[in-house]
């Protein structure tokens, strides 16, 4: 275990230098309000979850007020529940993936078992109890972590909203049907350490492509400078061409006048 501590609290530190301007670490859970919560539902919360409340952090929250949470902050002490829904102390009773639809409507290639619930018997029943709701992914569309039945510990997906289906996290990949917490949490942090470094390239390939778009307009508007200026100094030149030569036609034609003026006077 001390090396996935070791491990999560390397990927949590390079989230903090990657993610600080959009996210913000907040304080840590205090001991007492997890043992009031554990004590009120009759239920302990799974171990490495505990351990990043109690070390890492309770949430880790967008800066952006229209922003997703990458994990929920969670009050401990005033903790929403109802009777027969979200109550944490009432197991949770799911243990494979529930798609609600008929399986001949179902195209997706799932490798793990999968329950059709066509009727909405199983929607209706509900299945919010024994969880605690760790992340918002957008359209409805939420991951939660058991901490009450046989699912005991695992992270889950509630995508009712969006596909009609309720699945625990998995990577077929790696043949892992089930995350802990600490998978989903590395997968979780260092898949949006990676967005975020796109996102960064991106801008900053944007950036240097408008940087070199903005300095061919400037040499091309420097270049249109000195062509008009070059203009501006061939008209002057060329004015003043222009100027001598009447100059000297004035002067030529004072010279005939004057030469005129002079015949006129001895011959006349």
């Amino acid at each position: 275990m001390d090396n996935l501590h070791d491990e999560i609290l390397g990927i949590i530190g390079n989230a903090r230098k990657n993610l600080e301007e959009d996210y913000l670490f907040l304080p840590v859970a205090l001991e007492k309000d997890i043992q009031i919560f554990e004590s009120k539902f009759n239920v302990t919360i799974p171990e490495d979850y505990r351990w990043f409340l109690l070390n890492v952090a309770n949430g880790i929250v967008n800066k952006n007020q229209w922003g997703f949470n990458l994990i929920e902050k969670i009050d401990f002490i005033e903790f929403f529940y109802k009777d027969n829904e979200f109550n944490p102390s009432i197991p949770f009773e799911l243990t494979n993936k529930v798609v609600f639809s008929s399986g001949s409507d179902y195209k997706e290639a799932y490798p793990y078992e999968i329950t059709f619930d066509e009727d909405y018997d199983i929607f209706d029943k509900g299945y919010s109890n024994g969880q605690i709701h760790i992340a918002g992914y957008g359209c409805g569309t939420t991951a939660f972590i058991v901490i009450n039945g046989n699912e005991y510990g695992n992270v889950w997906v509630d995508d009712f909203s969006s596909n009609n289906e309720v699945y625990p996290e998995f990577d077929s990949k790696k043949n892992k049907p089930r995350f802990s917490f600490s998978d989903w949490l590395l997968e979780s942090v260092n898949r949006n350490v990676i967005i975020h470094n796109q996102r960064v390239e991106c801008e900053n390939r944007i950036k240097e492509e408008e940087r070199v778009k903005q300095d061919k307009i400037d040499q091309q508007n420097k270049e249109l400078e000195i062509k008009r200026l070059d203009q501006i100094k061939r008209e002057k030149f060329a004015e003043q061409k222009r100027e001598i030569k009447r100059g000297e036609q004035r002067t030529k034609k004072i010279r005939r006048n004057l030469l005129t003026y002079i015949i006129d006077k001895l011959f006349n």
